[in-house]
């Protein structure tokens, strides 16, 4: 009798052994897979900062090949609020008036738009670039971002050159003829980038606005001119620009 209870005690001892071996081992796996998370959380997290820096570098390394000059502008309230009329291939820019709201056309400007310019919508001016590199691989002067790959910009140029203009194109300014951006003269989308500050507002629209005297400053298709003359955009006010003198010497043809 005495060997049967002595049995049943070391059985019921071996079962209570086992389980506790099963407990400890279950609490072992638990501990060993929370290692494992970890460490494979942070070499995740090292991964993607490590690509994250790669993009950066990539970026920063393609702006500077491109020897972009890129300007992140002040986030003020604008003074002032742009339409781009496509139907019109024209370019108003308003003030403010006595009731805060933009009804004073204060500067207007010839533009190029395309088939992909924006037909609606009001969107903000962002980043600036003294050149951008262009579709196409070509190069626009004084570029304004509007939204995504629209900017306004200058006409296109073959190189990172004042002297390359794409003189057929400039010739083309107040037509449709660019891929979507808003193309203008150097003069005007220069004063763009120096006076109009990010959050500007940009219009796009197809209204009659032909109330508003548009100034053209006489442009004048320049492909017919001498190779020295037709390489320069003609309102480009950089002192090198050969229209300076061409202008003094005949009283101003092109302005």
């Amino acid at each position: 009798m005495r060997k049967n209870e002595l049995n049943k005690r070391n059985y019921k001892k071996n079962i209570l052994e086992y389980i506790l071996c099963l407990l400890v081992l279950e609490i072992l796996i638990i501990i060993v897979n929370m290692i494992i998370i970890s460490v494979n959380s942070k070499n995740d997290d090292n991964m993607i900062i490590t690509e994250t820096s790669k993009i950066e570098n990539n970026v920063s390394n393609e702006i500077s090949a491109n020897n972009y000059k890129l300007e992140i502008l002040d986030c003020d309230e604008s003074s002032y609020y742009i339409k781009v009329n496509y139907k019109m291939q024209n370019v108003i820019i308003y003030t403010l008036d006595e009731n805060g709201e933009y009804t004073i056309p204060v500067k207007t400007m010839i533009c190029s738009t395309g088939v992909d310019t924006p037909t609606e919508g009001v969107y903000e001016i962002s980043n600036k670039y003294e050149w951008a590199k262009l579709v196409g691989g070509v190069y626009g002067q004084y570029a304004t971002r509007i939204t995504g790959p629209i900017l306004f910009h200058s006409v296109p140029y073959t190189q990172k050159d004042k002297s390359t203009l794409e003189y057929w194109e400039f010739d083309k300014l107040g037509t449709n003829a660019s891929k979507g951006c808003v193309r203008l003269t150097v003069e005007d989308s220069k004063w763009i980038y120096d006076n109009c500050s990010s959050g500007t507002q940009v219009e796009f629209c197809a209204e009659d606005n032909s109330n508003i005297v548009i100034n053209d400053k006489n442009i004048k298709k320049i492909s017919n001119y001498s190779d020295e003359l037709k390489g320069w955009d003609p309102t480009d006010p950089d002192p090198d620009n050969p229209w300076t003198k061409y202008n003094e010497q005949n009283e101003g043809e092109i302005n």
